[in-house]
Parts: C-alpha cells; sequence; structure tokens
C-alpha cells in the first residue's frame, strides 16, 4: 500500500503540468481509501498489537495517570494508523484499480507519443473561449453552443432505455443505467462536437482555447473536474474523457446550472419522447419546430457523432468494456463527426 500511495503522490506531481491526470487521481484516491480499509480489517482480525491499540481508544483507558494519557492517545492514534499504512501483507488489487493502473502505464510508455505537458492557458482560472450548453433524459440527450454554432440530438438505444428507470424499479441486479452517467455521455458528446468544430472550423484565433461546459447534473459536473468515484460506468467514461483530453488543443472548465435556466437543452434532449406521441411506428421529430421555438438554433449546424464515437461510448456503456490505447488513438484520428446544414437534418 505505501508503494501505492508513492505512486498517486508522483501522479500528482505529473498533474501540475499535465491537468488531464486530475481526471483520474480521484480514482486512484478512492482506490487507495478502499485498500487502507481492507488492510484495517484485517489488522483487526489477525494483530493482536493492532487489537489492543483501538481497544484502548474506544475505552479510553490507557495504564497510565491523567498526565500522561494525552501523550498515550498520540501515540496510539499514529501507531495504529502507521500499522494500517505501511501494512506489508499482501493485497489482493482490485479490477478497477488494476485498470487505473494500467491505463498510467501504457501512458507512460516512451511509445505513446503523450505529451505530459499543458498549455497554461488549460490551468489556470480564466474567461471561456466557448460554451455548451447540455441535458440528458432517459429516452435521449442533447446539447447546443451558440459560439461555435452547433447543436445536436440522440435517441438512445433500445439496450440503453431497458436499462433505465424507465423499465426497472432499483438496481438489484447491479445493471441499471442512472441518468447521472446518461448526463456524463452527453458532456463527451458536447466536448466532441466542440473539439471538432475547433479542429475544422478555426473559430478563433486563440491557440489554446478553453470549453466551458454548463450542466444542470452535479453528478456530471463532479465528472468532468474529476471526481468521479462511486459509479463503474461513470469511472470508465471519465477514463474516456480523459484519454480525449491527452494532447487536445482544448481545454474545458465546468459549471452548474439550474434546470430551469437549461430549457432548450432539455427540449432537444426531450425530442424524442415528443415524437413518441405520434402513431407511426418509427416516428419522426420535426426538428425545424424546435428551431422556431429556439429562432437562435436555426444559425447553428447540427452535429452528427461519428458512429465509431458512439459505438465505443455504448460499448463502455453496456459492456463496461475497456477500449485499448490504440482504439482511442484510432478514433483521435478520424473526425469525431459531421456537420449538416439545418434543412439536411433528419431524425
Amino acid at each position: 500500500m505505501k508503494e501505492a500511495q508513492e505512486l498517486t503522490g508522483k501522479l500528482g506531481h505529473l498533474a501540475k503540468g499535465a491537468n488531464w491526470v486530475f481526471h483520474l487521481l480521484t480514482h486512484l484516491y478512492a482506490s487507495i481509501t478502499y485498500a487502507l480499509s481492507e488492510n484495517k480489517r484485517f489488522l483487526e482480525d489477525s494483530s493482536p498489537e493492532f487489537q489492543t491499540l483501538i481497544k484502548s481508544l474506544r475505552s479510553g483507558y490507557f495504564f497510565c495517570n491523567v498526565k500522561d494519557q494525552i501523550r498515550h492517545i498520540s501515540y496510539a492514534i499514529k501507531h495504529s494508523a502507521k500499522l494500517v499504512h505501511q501494512s506489508r501483507c499482501q493485497y489482493n488489487i482490485t479490477k478497477s484499480m488494476r485498470q487505473e493502473i494500467e491505463f498510467f502505464r501504457e501512458k507512460l510508455l516512451p511509445t505513446s507519443k503523450i505529451c505530459w505537458e499543458s498549455p497554461i492557458a488549460h490551468i489556470i482560472p480564466r474567461i471561456p473561449t466557448f460554451t455548451t450548453f447540455g441535458d440528458s433524459c432517459l429516452e435521449g440527450a442533447g446539447g447546443y453552443s451558440l459560439s461555435l454554432g452547433f447543436w445536436w440530438h440522440l435517441t438512445f438505444p433500445e439496450e440503453v432505455k431497458l436499462r433505465t428507470l424507465l423499465h426497472k424499479r432499483d438496481n438489484a441486479d447491479g445493471l441499471l443505467i442512472s441518468i447521472n452517467v446518461l448526463e456524463f455521455v452527453t458532456v463527451i458528446i458536447n466536448y466532441c462536437a466542440a473539439l471538432h468544430m475547433v479542429l475544422t472550423k478555426n473559430p478563433t484565433s486563440d491557440p489554446y482555447p478553453v470549453l466551458l461546459n454548463v450542466t444542470n447534473n452535479a453528478l456530471a459536473l463532479s465528472c468532468t473536474t474529476g471526481a468521479c468515484r462511486k459509479s463503474r460506468i461513470g469511472r470508465l467514461l471519465a477514463r474516456f474523457f480523459c484519454s480525449l483530453l491527452i494532447n487536445s488543443p482544448l481545454g474545458i472548465n465546468s459549471q452548474w446550472i439550474s434546470t430551469l435556466h437549461n430549457a432548450i437543452t432539455d427540449d432537444i434532449s426531450c425530442a424524442k419522447t415528443a415524437a413518441s406521441e405520434c402513431t407511426h411506428s418509427y416516428p419522426s421529430f420535426d426538428y425545424s419546430s424546435l428551431q422556431q421555438k429556439y429562432p437562435e438554433l436555426s444559425h447553428c449546424s447540427f452535429f452528427q457523432p461519428a458512429p465509431e464515437l458512439i459505438s465505443l461510448i455504448w460499448e463502455i456503456v453496456l459492456t463496461e468494456r475497456w477500449p485499448c490505447h490504440d482504439e482511442i488513438k484510432r478514433l483521435k484520428l478520424r473526425p469525431l463527426g459531421n456537420l449538416t446544414t439545418s434543412s439536411g437534418v433528419q431524425s
């Protein structure tokens, strides 16, 4: 466990120069916290010394006078913590921790061609160059950026819908796909759309633009800033998001917004729900009505994510399979999507 903490400390130093590392440090912190709790449980069952220290701390009884008790309590706390943190017993690394270590091991290889550095413009607080808004419901998601001139809508596959609260009452079988996961997917697609615009349209003379991601979901906000720790799928998506940030010319910050002030993306994400009221077997949605309601969207192009990008995201969500380094590398070499004019948009 001492080695894992030292590794995380070194990665923390690297994160000062390569800020994308911060998006995964909290994952390692969570894994180490779990490992330490396992160490403590093991010592409670097998170490007489540790058992004595814990018993004395819980009872408050020490074999000394009152004057010396503070010194003994301090020693008991420090020594018991030392036994936990420096335990030499073997620890079976969890699957998630192994994947996190392997992720960094791949990135540290000389052949990875990864720059362990970030422009200072992506590190210091600054006024964002562009802003995106996004929202998700249990049937679809949507987002837009007036500053970049795009909007998008995505209907979720049936396999995803069947694992949401639309069809499941709870997560008793561990297969529930929460709205938080779907909101994070929205953040990722919004970033991909913005990155596609930056790479293909040159919308700014700023060589190091920064995107402000605005969301009404607290977990999606924390995932974007690197604080997703509990959800298995969320951690995998965070790792994928981190991979997109590596060597990217576009930085990102996040901001929360209330649902009441996120009306446009709320209507975009629920487009399919409105369409399902049609009597057709395969209803389509008239996007022009949305643009009539919000004229500002009429000046935006429709972003359609690349099939390879969507396929990889749903594979992560549905199977929890982590793509290899080469898969993501190939994906980033291709266009992340394409743009169509408003008149050419079809559902």
